[in-house]
């Protein structure tokens, strides 16, 4: 099915779950903006609507290391049928929560299971990646999130304002089941792809090893920093664009898709090469200034300028980091490696709607966006200190390369 010994990238199976992944984040970026809004038309204050949104992430943290063990001892392919089946059946539940309390049981609920679906279906897509590629081959695998992100917000608010909420809650969870079923199409051989694990006793499942790569907790970490913006982005441009007075706020999530997708197949080259440095030195610096725009934009055009800088730097950053951590560990903690990176993720999106919100509430959304564009600013300095260790760690011959 993939000859290694042939750096050969566009497989089949690799164009399928990308395609697949087009499907899936297009039908899972329609529900992400619309939360807070839907939780403050069923009565929640703007702080407890941040902390319902970020509910999704601080479930979805605490199952990503399990998530790594279910990809890599069981069948991946089985593995992303069921969990992204039964994320769509959570997504229908939404349309029908009668209360606060019910709707954080199911945000909740709808976090495990993205973070079971959303770490097998990188991993399994990296089990096609030659690793000789792998920064080009993870920056075409995003594609899938990135063009999600450009079409399903768009196709949400235009379904709660034409329609309802819950129109939009069923179209999304049936568009991801359907995503899911498709997958049983795909021909999936574990011997093939050299990601065999064995030693499948609990016991030996259950070792921290399996559940979390320590020595990628830094990666983790920078790829936070950049998430923490998104997820702030993510959750409360739609409010700030309705409170300014800014018409077509959507715009933003489109001109970001973007502009990703042309940065990234360039970008994964060029980190392949370069290493990740050359992604994140300069991403910590756009991503700053993108969201200090946010912060204090009255205008549209603000707005899209800030999509650009944002998807230039996080954009680039965050694939660079994805595809360091594939390629440190071998394909046998592949869903491992992956799940790591995604605790990042998944902190970023906790932290970013949850402390967004309280900040919010007391100071408004400026202060909101200059507290992120500072926290990046951290990022930046903390990240040339460490990249300076590592490359005094190594002799000085790093450059950047490696973390």
């Amino acid at each position: 099915m993939i000859n290694m010994d042939k750096p050969k990238l566009w497989s089949k199976e690799f164009i399928f779950l990308l395609l697949v992944s087009v499907v899936n984040f297009s039908a899972f970026s329609m529900v992400t903006p619309l939360m807070p809004g839907f939780s403050i038309s069923m009565g929640a204050t703007l702080s407890a609507a941040g902390i319902i949104t970020g509910m999704f992430s601080v479930v979805a943290l605490v199952g990503r290391p399990f998530s790594g063990v279910i990809g890599d001892k069981l069948n991946k392919k089985h593995a992303l049928i069921v969990s992204l089946t039964l994320n769509g059946f959570i997504t229908l539940l939404y349309g029908f929560a009668p209360s606060i309390g019910l709707l954080i049981v199911i945000r909740a609920a709808h976090g495990l299971a993205f973070s079971v679906s959303s770490t097998v279906a990188l991993a399994l897509g990296a089990d096609y990646i030659p690793k000789e590629r792998m920064g080009e081959g993870v920056g075409f695998l995003g594609m899938g999130h990135i063009i999600g992100v450009a079409i399903g917000p768009n196709m949400g608010i235009i379904l709660v304002e034409r329609f309802s909420y819950q129109l939009s809650f069923l179209v999304s969870g049936s568009v991801i089941m359907a995503a899911g079923l498709s997958v049983l199409a795909l021909q999936y051989n574990i011997a093939k792809t050299g990601a065999v694990n064995k030693g499948n006793s609990l016991k030996a499942t259950l070792r921290p090893k399996n559940l979390i790569a320590v020595e990628l907790l830094p990666n983790a970490a920078f790829v936070a920093i950049f998430m923490l913006g998104n997820g702030l982005a993510t959750s409360f441009l739609v409010m700030i664009g309705d409170e300014r007075g800014i018409g077509g706020i959507g715009l933003y999530f489109a001109v970001n898709a973007v502009i990703v997708l042309i940065t990234r197949p360039l970008m994964g080259r060029m980190t392949d090469r370069k290493g990740v440095a050359f992604a994140i030195v300069p991403g910590y610096l756009l991503s700053a200034a993108a969201m200090l725009l946010i912060g204090s934009g009255h205008h549209l055009f603000i707005m899209l300028l800030a999509a650009v800088l944002f998807a230039s730097g996080a954009g680039s950053a965050m694939p660079a980091i994805q595809a360091d951590c594939l390629r440190r560990l071998d394909r046998t903690r592949s869903t491992v490696a992956t799940g790591t990176y995604m605790i990042g993720l998944d902190i970023g999106m906790t932290v970013g709607p949850m402390l967004g919100g309280v900040i919010a509430d007391a100071h408004g959304f400026r202060a909101t966006f200059t507290s992120a564009a500072v926290l990046m600013l951290v990022g930046f300095c903390v990240y040339l200190l460490y990249n300076k260790l590592m490359n005094f760690r190594n002799g000085g011959i790093a450059n950047g390369k490696n973390f």
